[in-house]
Formats: structure tokens, C-alpha cells, sequence
């Protein structure tokens, strides 16, 4: 049971390590802004198939802490803290909703209600200051469409993190717990 705990133990240690280094990565290299948090998820997600969903809740909760205080930029911390982070561990939840358009919508409501409370969070702690009407609907216009894009692209990386659970579970956990000596 002891060697059990502590293996657990350092799982979610080196799970939270490497979720933390993607997430500077992201910081780093403009391109990886929202791959990283998406795979720091993934990391997240198999702490908690591996260890249960206390650890995985510790492990978000030290990601999420780390990339606030040393990610230099927040956005990349601000999309794994409000969104990215957490949902693999309410997943399960929204799969147990039988309609499909239902589940869906709820899954996008999640989303939206995120990025809006990230954002308006970020506009109120860095406002913009006063800014021309025309200006002002030209970025409504094109918020809208990065809010709608970003909901395909939600909905997208939703399926992808279904489907890499799933190799995890067929073809990676096998081999980790071989190389490891876990059984």
C-alpha cells in the first residue's frame, strides 16, 4: 500500500513538473499559446486515471499556482487556470448527459463562460482605456469571431482529449506501468 501511495505520489509530482515546463514553453514559442496548456491538460487528465481525482485536483491546483507566479505570460496561465486545467476532470460529467445537443451545449456554455470571465477578468485588471466607436465595433466584430472559432476549436481539442484518453488507456498505460515495475 505504501509503495502504491508514494508512486501515486511521484506520478502527480512529475506529472504537475512537466505540466509546468509546457507551460513556460507556451510562454516562450507564440505558436504553442494554447497547444500547451492543451497538453499540460492531457498530463493533468492522466494523473488522474492513474491516481484518482484528488490527485489530479492537487496536481491543477500546483500547475495553475506555478504557472501564475513564474509563466511570463499570463494568458497562456490564464487559459490552463480557467479553462484548459480543470476540464479534463469535469469531463466525465458532461458525458453522462444522453442527448448529444445537450451535452454539447453545456460543454459550450463551460467554454464560453470561461473565456468571458478570463477576459473580462483581464479588462478589468488591465482596462483598455477609452477607444474611437468605430473602433469599438470593429472589435466586437472580430471578438466574435475568435469567440467562434474558438468554440470549434473547443470542441475539437474535446474530441481529441476523448481519443488520446483512449490510446492512454489501450497502448501508454500498459507500457508505463511495464517500464515502471507497476502492476
Amino acid at each position: 500500500m505504501k509503495a502504491r501511495k508514494s508512486w501515486a505520489m511521484a506520478y502527480c509530482g512529475m506529472a504537475a513538473a512537466l505540466s509546468v515546463a509546457l507551460m513556460l514553453l507556451g510562454a516562450v514559442v507564440p505558436v504553442l499559446m494554447f497547444i500547451a496548456p492543451a497538453v499540460a491538460s492531457l498530463l493533468i487528465a492522466t494523473v488522474c486515471v492513474e491516481c484518482g481525482r484528488t490527485m489530479a485536483m492537487t496536481a491543477y491546483g500546483a500547475v495553475s499556482l506555478l504557472s501564475l507566479l513564474f509563466v511570463p505570460d499570463k494568458e497562456v496561465a490564464l487559459i490552463f487556470v480557467f479553462l484548459l486545467g480543470y476540464y479534463p476532470l469535469i469531463k466525465p460529467r458532461f458525458e453522462r448527459i444522453r442527448l448529444p445537443l445537450v451535452r454539447v451545449l453545456c460543454k459550450l456554455l463551460l467554454c464560453n463562460g470561461a473565456v468571458l470571465a478570463m477576459y473580462g477578468l483581464v479588462l478589468l485588471l488591465v482596462p483598455a482605456g477609452s477607444i474611437s466607436q468605430e473602433l469599438k465595433t470593429t472589435a466586437l466584430a472580430v471578438s466574435l469571431a475568435t469567440l467562434a472559432m474558438g468554440n470549434v476549436a473547443f470542441l475539437l481539442y474535446d474530441r481529441a482529449l476523448h481519443n488520446l484518453l483512449q490510446v492512454y488507456q489501450l497502448v501508454w498505460r500498459p507500457k508505463l506501468h511495464k517500464m515502471l515495475g507497476k502492476r
